[in-house]
């Protein structure tokens, strides 16, 4: 009766121990996604794609973002080379219900809106996906605490001390992975690092994020925000990579309504 007693206590520890777990998991993650972002903002994302054999290309496009009553609003505009000057993206992602993607094809002048389904898929041909560009809602997944101290150093040599939580995708079928594990940074709640599981095999890593560095930011209005200014993505199937440099932020300057519409990514022109 000793033995059943003990075992039955060490059951109930390990069950609150688990579900304590998972709140604190919950609350790192939820605390992540209501971090103060600037009600405007615009930069230069300079995206270089490396190849495994070394080689690389480069392409540069001007982003613009807003938000407003629970609607988050950006607008990815690239401006070279020629092979994708004028191909825009508008994000449209909402509190409360499916977030909205469009994207504009100059050489087919058209318009066309980017089905949930194809979400996974490559962000205009890089190792970035559409939902890689986006912002993840807290309730979309299960999230975990698998080490609530560990101290990571990503490429370029910065280091970080993180919470380390497993992700699990609810609904499977909108995204190209099994599950996360994402590395946050105690300092700013960044994503330190994010490892993505392969769906077929859901041992092994298929790519891997991180942030190489990031700044405070005092924007126009005197508020101060952590800003990512380089990340790195890499797929560990093919060696192919891509990073994301920041140049020119500019948060709360304010920004013109007509950056959001179809007509901008139809004309390149905000009215």
């Amino acid at each position: 009766m000793k033995i059943l007693k003990t075992l039955a206590i060490a059951s109930v520890a390990l069950a609150l121990g688990s579900s304590l777990f998972a709140d604190e998991a919950y609350d790192v993650i939820k605390k992540q996604s209501t971090l103060e972002a600037p009600d405007s903002s615009q930069a230069i994302m300079i995206i270089t794609d490396i190849e495994k054999n070394g080689s690389t290309s480069v392409q540069e496009m001007h982003q613009f973002g807003r938000k407003e009553k629970g609607l988050v609003q950006t607008v990815f505009d690239f401006k070279s080379p020629k092979t994708v000057k004028d191909t825009r993206v508008l994000q449209m992602e909402k509190d409360a219900r499916e977030d909205d993607r469009w994207i504009y094809m100059p050489n087919l002048r058209q318009v066309r809106r980017i089905p949930m389904g194809d979400r996974y898929k490559q962000f205009v041909g890089h190792e970035f996906t559409y939902n890689d560009m986006g912002i993840r809602k807290v309730d979309e997944d299960k999230h975990e605490m698998l080490d609530a101290n560990v101290k990571i150093t990503v490429p370029g040599g910065r280091e970080y001390t993180c919470w380390k939580i497993k992700s699990v995708p609810l609904k499977k079928s909108e995204v190209e992975y099994s599950y996360r594990v994402q590395y946050i940074d105690k300092e700013t709640y960044l994503p330190a690092k994010i490892e993505y599981y392969d769906k077929k095999d859901n041992t092994k890593i298929m790519k891997t994020y991180t942030t190489e560095n990031w700044v405070y930011l005092t924007s126009k209005t005197g508020k101060k925000y952590t800003m990512r200014m380089k990340a790195r993505i890499v797929n560990n199937f093919t060696g192919r990579q891509t990073t994301l440099d920041i140049k020119d932020p500019v948060f709360d300057a304010g920004i013109s309504a007509g950056y959001f519409t179809q007509q901008y990514l139809s004309t390149g022109k905000a009215k």
